[in-house]
């Protein structure tokens, strides 16, 4: 059952930040009653929120938070919705949006723009950027400092380009800045997009951003959630629930596919809210964590071969070398990387004399790949396959018949964004800044 929304209150508190740039400024009127409010951050190690942040009905991924020491780090997790589902498309008010709500009990961080928060990509080519919405809500302390869980609402739209009031997702926040409110008020409402509403690229996918913050801009796992709710997230974010071939897939998606369950996935001490231990997955108290196997993977009828189809399949971690592999039919090859650096080559004896071809290759930086391979080899029915995975972050292959159906992630959407080319100029380009 969903809980009612918050009553707005006066109490007002003195915000400024941008949260994109996870530089966050506080300064409460008068912040020692709220001291003896909040409670200190290492509650939570132990006393868990029982109440996720949004509906898990309302999501179809997720990721969580991947840290410094995976191969390709990511400073929150995400949640993600369908921009098909007529709940969203048929919906005439921001109540018949997806409720948002508090994880705890807090205060309200409001910045005077955060109904129009810009998220900059004037770095890219083309140039783009679109406008999200923010509020974060004091939940802890920690050494004289607020601890704030974010929200940052990603819907990948440009209010004014969509036909909409620079103003439009005022609508959608219910709180203002400075109040209190208990755990589970409803806080506001995450604006879907249709897809002829959005910017950006055809992989990107509307969100919401999460993480903690110790103020000024320490961020952190945002490890406050039950056991029960991390298992239901991690199964969202392994199993899509619209499948991995949604028109609304976006590569980031990607950030979590093989992981545990985890909210926070290879992070260093640094990123752990709750001591200095550098993790594999974070989900209970930063201790208890230590024993918790962190290794990734994604088995090879994962991949998105029918199971009846599959000629042959391996999978493992680090340095392998399959010999004499026989596929005796017409074949299709499904090769995937948990993270770079890693390479796939295949040895092949032609007339005594073996050759090597190199045929995928994730670079170090990269995270989880998925690569599609037809056979290349014509009637050679034998040959082995050498995998270099010196960070033993995992693999997985399966060769499966000719004709089998495959749907690659991210080519099944088939609405061109509004932008771009030819967005507007961003109007805080601050990443041409850097």
């Amino acid at each position: 059952m969903k809980e009612t929304p918050v009553n707005n209150s006066n109490d007002k508190v003195s915000e400024n930040y941008t949260l994109e740039q996870k530089e966050i400024s506080s300064s409460m009127v008068d912040s020692s009653d709220t001291n003896q409010i909040l409670p200190d951050i290492s509650y939570f190690a132990t006393n868990k929120s029982d109440r996720f942040f949004v509906d898990f009905e309302d999501i179809v991924a997720a990721h969580p938070y991947v840290g410094a020491n995976s191969p390709r780090p990511h400073n929150d997790a995400q949640v993600y919705f369908s921009n098909t589902d007529l709940r969203w498309l048929n919906a005439t008010k921001p109540s018949d949006y997806p409720p948002i709500y508090a994880i705890a009990d807090g205060f309200i961080n409001m910045p005077e723009m955060g109904f129009y928060n810009v998220v900059d990509h004037s770095n890219s080519s083309p140039p783009w950027w679109h406008v999200a919405y923010v509020f974060t809500l004091k939940i802890a302390q920690s050494d004289g400092n607020f601890i704030d869980f974010i929200y940052q609402m990603e819907p990948y739209m440009i209010p004014e380009l969509a036909g909409k009031s620079k103003d439009f997702y005022k609508q959608f926040i219910l709180v203002e800045n400075g109040q209190f409110v208990k755990k589970g008020d409803i806080l506001g409402y995450m604006y879907v997009p249709s897809f002829e509403e959005m910017v950006g690229n055809k992989e990107a996918s509307s969100h919401i951003a999460f993480s903690f913050i110790k103020q000024p801009k320490t961020v952190y796992v945002p490890a406050i959630f039950s056991e029960q709710i991390v298992k239901k997230f991690g199964e969202i974010y392994r199993n899509p629930s619209e499948g991995w071939e949604s028109k609304s897939f976006g590569f980031d998606w990607n950030r979590a596919r093989g992981l545990p369950d985890a909210m926070g996935w290879m992070i260093n001490g640094d990123e752990n809210p709750f001591n200095n231990n550098d993790l594999g997955v974070l989900l209970y108290d930063g201790i208890q964590d230590e024993k918790i196997d962190s290794k990734a993977m994604v088995h090879p009828h994962e991949l998105g071969f029918n199971s009846e189809d599959i000629l042959y399949q391996k999978y493992g971690w680090g340095d392998t070398l399959l010999e004499n592999i026989i596929v005796n039919e017409d074949w299709q090859l499904l090769f995937a990387g948990i993270g770079g650096p890693m390479n796939l080559k295949f040895i092949i004896d032609e007339n005594g004399s073996l050759r090597e071809s190199q045929v995928f290759e994730l670079r170090s930086g990269q995270n989880f790949s998925l690569n599609h391979k037809d056979n290349f080899i014509g009637n050679s029915s034998k040959f082995s396959i050498s995998i270099s995975d010196p960070d033993e972050w995992g693999w997985s292959l399966a060769f499966a018949r000719a004709d089998s159906e495959f749907t690659q992630p991210g080519t099944t959407r088939d609405i061109p964004p509004l932008c771009p080319p030819d967005c507007p100029p961003s109007p805080n380009p601050y990443k041409l800044k850097k």
